[in-house]
């Protein structure tokens, strides 16, 4: 999929976007992530620039993800075509394994259509257990939230006071510092790949989520200063995730 830059190509879309707030936010920060360890090495830990479209409808999401499903699979192919992606992944890739994949993908949409959540974390409410919005500027971010509660030092998985946490998609990045050793790379099973491949190429596999702690998050900005940041550090900007959520690009 081509990557355009954010210069006049993408800058009206961008602006459309600002003027959408009772969609959504757009929000970028300088992320250092928390990474993996495996075998006493931590991989992952990159440190990049991501723009993130936040407080949109979740079901929207899934809603529009399975439209576009549909019209791939009446196109006719889809089937051969994840599976030839996949083989470049997995050699063991079948035609049986995609379309268990399939058939577990459009499960999962229908579930959460019908209101439940599965996969999917809980949403930490705001003024409820310790949790209030995020606030920048005066105004509140839709789609993030801020831990306010007590530190926990006894436990390692409890979050740290001013933590925050953010959904939302992916709509570009920018790699400021690569991890030392590199990235994980699981051994996943062949049904595993061809769904990835599957989700890869729908709207929900923008989808993204972050725990940001106070000492790996930097240069917050939302809305307009979002969109200046992006245009002064030149994030490359997925036209496919402009087009296949917002359709201004």
């Amino acid at each position: 999929m081509p990557i355009l830059q954010p210069d006049t190509d993408t800058k009206h879309a961008l602006s459309s976007l600002v003027d959408l707030p009772e969609q959504g936010t757009i929000f970028t920060a300088c992320i250092h992530k928390m990474g993996e360890e495996r075998g006493h090495v931590v991989y992952g830990d990159d440190t990049k620039q991501v723009l993130i479209w936040t407080g949109f409808s979740h079901k929207a999401l899934i809603s529009r993800s399975m439209r576009t499903l549909g019209y791939q699979l009446n196109k006719g192919g889809y089937i051969e075509r994840i599976a030839r992606a996949s083989l470049d992944e997995h050699e063991d890739v079948t035609f049986e394994n995609v379309c268990h994949a399939l058939q577990e993908v459009r499960e999962w949409f229908r579930r959460i259509l019908g209101g439940e959540m599965p996969g999917m974390s809980k949403e930490p409410t705001p003024g409820v257990e310790c949790w209030e919005p995020l606030v920048i500027n005066g105004s509140k971010v839709r789609g993030c939230t801020v831990y306010t509660g007590k530190a926990r030092p006894e436990d390692p998985r409890a979050p740290i006071p001013g933590t925050i946490y953010i959904k939302g998609l992916k709509l570009g990045e920018r790699m400021v510092a690569p991890a030392p050793n590199g990235q994980w790379k699981a051994d996943s099973k062949p049904k595993t790949v061809a769904k990835r491949m599957i989700l890869e190429g729908l709207p929900v596999g923008l989808y993204c989520q972050y725990r940001l702690e106070p000492a790996r998050v930097s240069g917050i900005a939302v809305a307009d200063e979002a969109v200046k940041v992006a245009r002064e550090l030149k994030i490359p900007i997925d036209p496919g995730a402009l087009t296949a959520m917002f359709k201004v690009a």
